[in-house]
């Protein structure tokens, strides 16, 4: 059976679900070619595709990094919320430079 939450010396913590480790691996691998694609090919660089697959690797990383950040359950909300102030953030600035290419 799957808990949700773990209790190490004396402190609860949450679980990091499975999609959110999954995902935040898998997004990990793909910065890396994704970045180097972007960065030594200037022609494929200012295609709107792989600058849109590229923010959307960005923020699933970086999401699934802040909510892991803090396992301790009396932060967690503060840690959601800083999450999605994040991605909002990115989402602005990243659209623009998608749609100025």
């Amino acid at each position: 059976m799957l808990a949700s939450s773990r209790t190490v010396f004396g402190h609860e913590f949450s679980v990091t679900p499975l999609w959110m480790w999954i995902l935040q691996r898998a997004s990990g691998v793909l910065l890396g070619p994704l970045v180097a694609l972007h960065l030594w090919a200037p022609g494929v660089a200012s295609a709107r595709g792989l600058n849109a697959v590229l923010l959307a690797v960005i923020l699933a990383h970086g999401y699934t990094g802040l909510r892991r950040i803090s396992a301790k359950r009396e932060r967690i909300g503060l840690v959601k919320a800083l999450a999605w102030i994040w991605c909002a953030l990115v989402i602005a600035f990243g659209a623009m430079i998608v749609v100025a290419r």
